[in-house]
């Protein structure tokens, strides 16, 4: 048996998104976007945190475009002139 299938069987909830920062504490880092180092672990009968996840904040993450010329921002090419 697998820890997170033995932690899930105790009623335990791994949250290992970083769209739920409220269970997380940010440890190191630079930039506007987040990933995972460790996950939280959720009491799913009480949502109380039972370890707080952690953190890393990032450069964000640009798309290369089809043409492959380089960043592309949040503007599409339909928007470009």
């Amino acid at each position: 048996m697998s820890v997170r299938k033995a932690l899930l069987g105790l009623g335990v909830r791994v949250v290992e998104s970083p769209d739920e920062r409220e269970h997380f504490v940010v440890v190191e880092g630079e930039g506007e976007e987040f990933e995972v180092v460790r996950p939280a672990y959720i009491d799913q009968a009480t949502s109380k945190v039972i370890l707080s996840g952690q953190l890393r904040r990032v450069p964000r993450r640009h798309t290369q475009p089809a043409d492959g010329t380089g960043t592309q921002d949040a503007a599409t090419k339909e928007d470009q002139p």
